[in-house]
């Protein structure tokens, strides 16, 4: 998986980043830069996630399971319904409702490789 994620181009990807936790958000926004992705926002609430999602065109989005207490199941709701490809990037991955558990998971602290290999394995060209 690892060199697929290697071989595959980034450039012109939309991602969206919903993470509360500041440093995290900056350490996955450089992973997705240094790719050659166009991070189109990093949020870290849900309201907020929503309206990026009403507002651009999204490749991806990384979603931190907890915002401020808050779980982002709606925000989840809304990707699957959009048909938006979109990886689960948390501490806490037994919050999960069974829905979702075929949805790809990184654990924090997350490795870049294990990011760029799944955010690859999800889309195709874009």
């Amino acid at each position: 998986m690892a060199n697929y994620a290697a071989n595959h181009d980034f450039s012109d990807c939309n991602i969206l980043i919903v993470e509360d936790d500041i440093l995290i958000a900056l350490d996955l926004e450089k992973v997705l830069d240094d790719a050659g992705c166009v991070v189109v926002g990093v949020v870290p609430s849900v309201d907020r996630a929503l309206q990026k999602i009403d507002n651009n065109r999204l490749d991806a989005v990384l979603l931190d399971v907890k915002l401020g207490g808050e779980l982002v199941l709606a925000v989840a709701d809304r990707l699957l319904a959009d048909g938006v490809p979109f990886i689960f990037v948390t501490g806490e991955p037994g919050r999960l409702p069974e829905r979702y558990w075929t949805r790809p998971v990184i654990s924090k602290p997350f490795q870049p490789a294990a990011v760029l290999a799944a955010l690859a394995t999800m889309m195709g060209p874009c």
